[in-house]
């Protein structure tokens, strides 16, 4: 990049740094009342599942709507009320197990926006860390009379539905109708049995024993008879009055192992192996495009983009899609230096995702690249105001400048971090979104300026 452009585009981010208060002003008056409230309660939710309490995050999830809506009307009205709450639950640990935090990881929700918005509907995008990971959601709210409830969440890069996986958890038939008569017959004749079998017990042996023997013999059978008794009449009353049987236990998803398994070697690196266990898991019936995607990343990481873009684009080509592919083949496209092509990617992602820091600051990068000054700013600002703090704000427009092999912009978004006591260079050593700057000499010469301040001088004789 020219430095007359570098110059340019740092005057514009500085400049919407200083509009960026008012501008947010007039947002915030001009949005609706809802869709503030909305962010607000999603942005709860989201951290009682990731920090707790549990119960506030699962009570916030709209199960009966989603059961409602898979089971049908009169199926999900019609079962008791032992059973909606069987199936409510299953949908509730559903939710909390896909957000759940990795065990010792740290978890908190790193930005957030409200997509779209009508009088009750609201599409909120949150963005959840996870150490450094970072999770896009999407999470559909709905206003009901009961206050704000999550209608579904949906894990945005692979194209994942929370509630229509739940559909694919439960099953094709995890209600079916129940034969009320032949149920009570059967669920009543073995207590029937039982009884009887009590009774001709006590009638053989009492004969033999004298009155009080007899007495203690009756006395003790009598419990078990009871139990019996009890037992047999309330599971009389339950088959009569339960229209539907549930399936006990829920059936079992025959890719999740080998889902699992994939997942793992994916953590531990073992490339080979992860990519083994995701052609299994296509070919025990997972979809097939979130599985695609995962295969693109593994051999990604293995620095094997050529095989990774075909798998992207696999992964663009199901039905549903997997979004986040086009944004790793942007990704590919601009270590490739085809900045048109990784433009007309992210801006695809980007439309069909909604915005995200990370994905705006790629595509202020290639806008850059392009001398696209005044998209780049921005796109800038845009980012910014999602990541909310002003110091945040300024690390990820060094980030920007740094992506674009711009040492000396870098350094100057950065500086005014160090007074306020936000600037830690041990950590910018680190982290990879400055290795493209890492050896240029005012990178490097930033970097030491603590070390050799804090170089003792020699002295004189």
């Amino acid at each position: 990049m020219r430095a007359e452009d570098a110059r340019r585009l740092l005057a514009g981010a500085a400049l919407s740094v200083l509009l960026f208060p008012v501008c947010a002003a007039g947002q915030q008056e001009a949005a609706a009342p809802a869709a503030e409230e909305a962010a607000d309660f999603a942005r709860r939710a989201a951290l009682a599942a990731l920090h707790g309490p549990q119960k506030i995050f699962l009570e916030s999830i709209d199960a009966d709507g989603i059961l409602l809506h898979f089971l049908g009307g009169p199926i999900w009205l019609g079962l008791s009320s032992r059973q909606q709450a069987l199936l409510r639950s299953a949908a509730r640990e559903h939710f909390a197990q896909a957000l759940a935090p990795v065990s010792g990881a740290t978890s908190e929700v790193a930005w957030a926006s409200v997509d779209r918005a009508d009088e009750s509907a609201v599409a909120v995008d949150l963005g959840l860390r996870y150490g450094t990971e970072i999770l896009k959601t999407r999470w559909a709210v709905q206003h009901t009379p009961r206050g704000w409830t999550i209608e579904d969440i949906v894990l945005v890069d692979p194209g994942l539905s929370l509630a229509e996986q739940l559909t694919s958890l439960l099953g094709a038939q995890p209600v079916r109708r129940r034969d009320g008569s032949r149920e009570a017959r059967f669920q009543v004749l073995p207590r029937v049995l039982g009884l009887t079998a009590i009774l001709a017990v006590v009638l053989v042996f009492g004969r033999r024993m004298t009155r009080e023997r007899r007495t203690i013999l009756w006395l003790t059978a009598s419990v078990p008879a009871l139990l019996f008794a009890v037992d047999g009449w309330l599971a009389f009353r339950r088959a009569l009055s339960e229209r539907y049987v549930l399936a006990e236990p829920l059936p079992e998803q025959p890719w999740r192992p080998f889902q699992t398994a994939a997942l793992e070697a994916q953590r531990q690196g073992r490339s080979e192996e992860a990519r083994t266990a995701w052609m299994k898991a296509i070919a025990a019936g997972a979809p097939a495009a979130p599985v695609y995607y995962q295969m693109g990343l593994t051999l990604r990481a293995r620095g094997e983009n050529g095989e990774a873009r075909q798998y992207f684009e696999r992964a663009l080509q199901g039905s549903p899609p997997a979004p986040g592919a086009a944004k790793e083949l942007a990704s590919i496209a601009l270590a490739e230096r085809r900045d048109a092509d990784a433009r007309e990617l992210l801006e695809s992602y980007l439309r069909r995702t909604g915005p995200d820091p990370d994905s705006l600051a790629t595509l202020a990068v290639v806008q850059t690249n392009l001398r696209d000054t005044p998209a780049a700013v921005e796109t800038i600002r845009a980012a910014r105001s999602l990541v909310g703090e002003d110091w945040k704000g300024a690390e990820l427009e060094a980030q920007v400048y740094a992506r674009a092999g711009n040492a000396a912009a870098t350094v100057a978004a950065l500086r005014p971090l160090e007074p306020r006591g936000k600037l830690d260079r041990s950590a910018l050593r680190a982290d990879p979104a400055y290795l493209p700057i890492a050896t240029e000499e005012a990178w490097v010469a930033f970097l030491n300026e603590m070390a050799l301040a804090s170089t003792p001088t020699p002295s004189a004789h």
